[in-house]
């Protein structure tokens, strides 16, 4: 019986999403889910014979046993998982033993009202969300002990029917509740007050701060005891600061509450934390399409150095101020490419960060688009492969004047061959068109399907007339 999903998720959450066998966590590596003991040698599909490994030591491992400390650290680790999660579930009673009191509190008035006497005796109807509806007053804040004064003013209104003796309730309810929120705001009033005379002398710094303050203290409060004066000073001139020093008043607010999740009063920090998480889940968002593309492209996971060279291509395009988007699309682009070089999409400036020359990654691309179909098994150039065209293609652009049609109908024709050298006709001969022309199918031409989207600032050379492909060594 195969693994669940549910299973799968326990046994990475246990492991803490690392490979048992080698220490590589995600996302450096892709992690599967490994038998200790294989099924083919008599394994189970439970906790205690499951770990987390990385797909080369998955892959490396196959069928063959694995050392007796192993399987007695899995054993030992599936025992002390599953008292975790006895705990949990004690927890999640503990947890649901106030709604159930609450729900009590209220059963326990609402009962208390009835027609008729003896056995005859009925308690009035309640509605099939009722359950739901008091779980929102518990959150809302209202005390159990109102709901007597609640019940008892509802019943005692007979020109209310008996089916909206409930909804009666919950109006009486919610008026209760505005009225303790207005009495909570009033606690407030220190705060708010800083905030209005920010905003009345028209200091966006001064404004930006407040806000700021109240919405750390405000996450602070729900999760931390306090926060106490102290805290408030702190992270008062720590945030001016910030300011001070270039930050900008959108970035403190947008990272007050990170100040409060990881317990610090210091504005600067939160600003800092609110910037990390950004970037890793950028970056991690870029990295995991690309690793789709590449294993919807090649039926495999990518190499960890592919990945790797992935990964800090994405980190100087975020670190150089890129937008997510493109890179996430350029990254898709090269995943299905066979490559870690990104330049799909992106803005010249972008492809300077990189060190991108898109001329000659497009004749690439189109070289190996053609060695791809050309090969029985559909089977991409190796490394080696590509590094000898990349010092073909190197060597065209610090000759200079090479007309572009002319070397991707070169690099289409050699990758078709399964060659690494490009034939491209001499700039003079072209020029005086004794050149054999080649057309390109429209599927390797530029624009077309297997070709890179260009960015919005790149022109088509058809169209511009400029016709070189690779111009002298300072440019592409």
């Amino acid at each position: 019986m195969p693994v669940s999903k549910r299973l799968r998720y326990e046994i990475l959450r246990r492991d803490n999403h690392t490979c048992r066998y080698c220490g590589a966590a995600a996302p450096a590596v892709p992690l599967r889910i490994d038998h200790v003991v294989p099924l083919a040698l008599g394994g189970t599909d439970t906790a205690d014979n499951l770990v987390t490994s990385c797909e080369p030591c998955n892959n490396g491992k196959s069928s063959s046993t694995v050392g007796a400390d192993l399987v007695a650290d899995v054993a030992e680790d599936a025992m002390r998982w599953a008292a975790a999660m006895q705990r949990a579930a004690d927890n999640l009673l503990e947890q649901e033993k106030p709604k159930q009191e609450y729900r009590q509190a209220f059963l326990a008035q609402w009962n208390a009202w009835g027609r008729g006497e003896g056995p005859a005796r009925q308690t009035f109807p309640l509605p099939a969300g009722w359950k739901a509806s008091i779980e929102r007053f518990r959150i809302a804040g209202l005390p159990s002990w109102v709901w007597e004064a609640i019940v008892d003013t509802s019943m005692g209104y007979d020109s209310v029917k008996a089916e909206n003796k409930f909804k009666y309730c919950c109006g009486i309810a919610w008026k209760q509740i505005h009225a303790l929120h207005a009495e909570a705001r009033a606690h407030l009033a220190p705060a708010a007050v800083n905030l209005t005379e920010a905003g009345a002398t028209g200091d966006v710094d001064a404004l930006a701060v407040e806000t700021a303050l109240l919405l750390w203290g405000q996450e602070w409060a729900s999760l931390l005891p306090g926060p106490t004066p102290e805290h408030e000073a702190e992270f008062r001139t720590t945030a001016h600061e910030a300011l001070a020093l270039g930050r900008t008043p959108g970035e403190l607010v947008q990272s007050a509450e990170y100040g409060a999740w990881f317990a610090t009063a210091d504005a600067r920090q939160a600003i800092q934390h609110h910037e990390d998480q950004k970037t890793f889940i950028d970056q991690y968002v870029a990295h995991s399409v690309f690793e789709y593309a590449w294993h919807f492209s090649h039926g495999e996971a990518p190499p960890k150095e592919v990945l790797d060279a992935l990964w800090a291509n994405c980190t100087q395009l975020y670190e150089a101020g890129a937008h997510p988007i493109p890179v996430i699309l350029a990254a898709a682009a090269a995943g299905l490419g066979d490559t870690a070089d990104l330049y799909a999409g992106l803005s010249a400036e972008q492809r300077d960060v990189l060190g991108a020359r898109p001329t000659l990654l497009h004749a690439e691309e189109v070289w190996a688009y053609a060695w791809k179909h050309a090969s029985p098994d559909f089977a991409w150039p190796s490394s080696e492969e590509r590094s000898r065209l990349r010092a073909g293609l190197e060597e065209l652009r610090q000759h200079g004047g090479y007309n572009t049609l002319d070397v991707f109908a070169a690099a289409l024709k050699a990758g078709s061959a399964h060659q690494t050298v490009l034939a491209v006709p001499d700039p003079q001969e072209s020029a005086n068109g004794t050149a054999s022309p080649v057309r390109l199918p429209p599927e390797f031409a530029p624009g077309g399907s297997l070709a890179r989207m260009p960015a919005a600032d790149q022109a088509d050379p058809r169209s511009t007339g400029d016709t070189r492909a690779c111009a002298p060594a300072s440019s592409d």
